[in-house]
């Protein structure tokens, strides 16, 4: 008991206040129809320390259609202990109908708007962001970088059906796009999406999974989580405050998968070559390739 009250009495009188964890919303006005009033929702990480002195990282998450955003923000995806290990803000949006996917309409200034507010009252980075989203919501995770992509540090798409056109633009903005076989039509549109953009030397990891159909699996949020910390972790100086966020650096492949067996080997190695251009993908990290697949037994080459 003694240590308990010495530790808060340290804590009173050093100033150090850590907050716990908890669900906030603000409220943005737009000309929308059916969106005249937003609530985007958010969730303040565990631990939040208002002295920080490095800024906290936002993930902006976009549900299912139409899609209320409080239940995603507060971690529904299974991003609540990922938010508290890597001190993320969860940012979820409620928006309904109005074609609301595309940013540059209504939804673009009035998400702007709202972590504006917020940023009033939390030391959040608004510069370089993660965006992930799944279904109606997988549209605006990745318009909304191809709209501000001077905002994205990286973001996910799961069984998109609407994508931006592939560009230069977005080479500073690796993406990772999946997508289950089954769910036909978002599976041709997803892979002829991530094709086209490897064409102008956009980096996109993609994964399809097998007889999946328009779901989003346990295996797909997994690999998205730690997608994202990847990037988050290797930009860590998004977040010290400056007014110029570091520049994304193309990765060198560590690892090469085969997107049609699942399996990934060192770059190295004599297999990784005799994967086809089109199944072929490469990762920057063992980490994230066992996220994505399973590991092969290795062949040198000679």
């Amino acid at each position: 008991m003694k240590k308990i009250l010495f530790g808060l009495f340290y804590t009173l009188i050093s100033g150090e206040f850590l907050f716990a964890a908890k669900l906030e919303n603000v409220q943005v006005k737009t000309g929308a129809p059916e969106n005249k009033t937003v609530t985007v929702w958010y969730r303040v990480p565990d631990g939040y320390d208002p002295k920080s002195k490095n800024l906290y990282r936002v993930l902006i998450l976009f549900g299912g259609r139409n899609s209320d955003g409080k239940g995603v923000a507060a971690g529904g995806l299974g991003f609540r202990e990922w938010a508290d290990e890597n001190k993320v803000f969860l940012v979820s949006p409620g928006f309904r109908n109005d074609d609301y996917w595309y940013p540059r309409d209504w939804y673009g200034p009035a998400l702007l708007k709202s972590l504006a507010k917020i940023k009033k009252n939390y030391r959040i980075c608004t510069t370089k962001m993660l965006f992930y989203g799944y279904s109606g919501g997988s549209q605006c995770s990745n318009l909304f970088p191809a709209w501000r992509p001077d905002l994205c540090r990286a973001w996910v798409s799961h069984a998109c059906g609407v994508f931006h056109e592939p560009s230069r633009r977005m080479a500073g903005c690796p993406g990772l796009v999946t997508c289950g076989d089954a769910d036909l039509r978002r599976y041709i549109i997803s892979s002829r999406f991530v094709d086209e953009s490897r064409k102008k030397g956009v980096f996109i990891l993609w994964k399809s999974y097998p007889n999946l159909p328009h779901q989003v699996p346990p295996e797909s949020l997994r690999l998205a989580r730690a997608f994202l910390s990847y990037y988050h972790r290797e930009y860590l100086a998004d977040l010290n405050g400056r007014l110029v966020s570091e520049t994304f650096k193309p990765e060198k492949a560590l690892y090469v998968g085969d997107d049609q067996e699942g399996r990934f080997w060192p770059a190295g190695d004599r297999m990784a070559g005799k994967i086809a251009p089109e199944d072929r993908i490469n990762f920057p990290s063992r980490e994230l390739a066992l996220a994505w697949g399973s590991e092969a037994a290795t062949e040198k080459a000679k």
